[in-house]
């Protein structure tokens, strides 16, 4: 019993720390906090216990559905992911080449089977597996993308 009300407490904590809380400013001048702001008030997303939200150093305005306006990356953000994704495709095209390599120059070739032995491959399965390593060296290391 003590089990299943602490799993439930867990829960409804969990639920209750993944939620948004708006702060905002009423025509009073008193600090108000919900879930959901009134429409056409300037409000910021209050950072609660337990969540590892990025701070914003601007506030911005809540649209009256609760969206917020789409915010475009710096542009050390967009360069920094641009390198990412060079690195991934260099990466992925030199593990092609290599694999190709292999593929041209190895005198018995095989594959592991299910039981961890080695199953060589017939001359028929051997030319396909480098027409088939040939096409993705072409495919990945001169794609545009």
């Amino acid at each position: 019993m003590k089990r299943v009300l602490l799993c439930a407490l867990l829960i409804g904590w969990s639920t209750m720390a993944s939620a948004v809380v708006y702060k905002w400013v009423d025509a009073q001048g008193k600090v108000q906090y919900g879930d959901n702001p009134p429409d056409g008030v300037h409000a910021e997303v209050v950072e609660l216990l337990g969540t590892h939200a990025a701070r914003s150093t601007s506030n911005s305005v809540v649209t009256s559905n609760g969206d917020r306006p789409a915010a475009t990356p710096p542009s050390d953000t967009k360069k920094a992911v641009e390198k990412d994704v060079a690195q991934a495709r260099d990466k992925q095209c030199a593990d092609a080449q290599d694999r190709y390599k292999k593929l041209i120059e190895g005198r018995r070739l095989y594959k592991t089977g299910d039981n961890g032995e080695r199953q060589y491959l017939t001359s028929d399965e051997i030319d396909s597996e480098r027409l088939n390593a040939k096409h993705d060296v072409d495919e990945i290391c001169n794609s545009a993308t």
